[in-house]
């Protein structure tokens, strides 16, 4: 099972993507029915049109309302398609419950598989960044380890500096015997995590041909 990158978009950024405001020749020669598509394709609210209204009010001109909500509708209908649920879900855009009653509840079911997805995901990505950091930290600690064993054994000292100088190296080699017991944990868990995302991948594949 292959799967796509994970790309943590910040919230609203998919869905952001047409809702710049417009400027004058814009508001002047605008179809407003074309424009309420647009906004309803991207999954945004009806808030939308006022911002768009408040815009265009600087120049005279109103929204056409009864066009953009027709418009509206029709580019809702494209982005409630299940697809594109589990598609935002995946990315981590939040739903902003525009959807008509009769197809939220399939976008909704596509959108937590996707969200679903993500957290496995993460689970992984998050478990295989601590265990390469517990690794680098170990392979730290191994040569500060050394170094300071062979200072201890060739460096001038009091006895008092070679005591405190001795219970450090104690402390860190108990710290290094503290990580290797607690990174065997760490690689059982990303594996079952591993095996985990991949079960739920082949249980949803099915259903997004193409996206796993």
């Amino acid at each position: 099972m292959k799967y796509a990158p994970l790309l943590m978009l910040p919230l609203f950024v998919m869905l952001s993507s047409c809702a710049k405001m417009m400027n004058e020749n814009e508001c002047l020669v605008a179809d407003w029915r074309t424009i309420g598509f647009q906004d309803g394709s991207a999954g945004l609210t009806e808030q939308q049109l006022a911002k768009r209204g408040e815009a265009c009010a600087e120049f005279g001109v109103a929204p056409d309302m009864d066009q953009y909500l027709i418009g509206r509708d029709q580019g809702l209908r494209l982005f409630c398609m299940p697809r594109r649920g589990f598609d935002l879900g995946r990315r981590n855009v939040r739903y902003n419950n525009v959807c008509p009653m009769e197809l939220e509840n399939n976008f909704l079911s596509a959108y937590q598989d996707g969200r679903g997805l993500r957290n496995r995901e993460v689970r992984v990505s998050d478990l295989d960044n601590t265990i390469q950091n517990t690794i680098e930290g170990l392979d730290a600690l191994d040569h500060q380890l050394t170094v300071d064993a062979i200072a201890l054994a060739t460096v001038e000292m009091t006895t008092q500096e070679r005591i405190e100088y001795a219970l450090t190296l104690k402390e860190m080699a108990e710290e290094r015997g503290r990580i290797m017991q607690h990174l065997p944990q760490l690689q059982g868990e990303l594996e079952d995590a591993r095996m985990d995302l991949s079960a739920y991948a082949s249980s949803i594949a099915s259903k997004y041909p193409g996206s796993l």
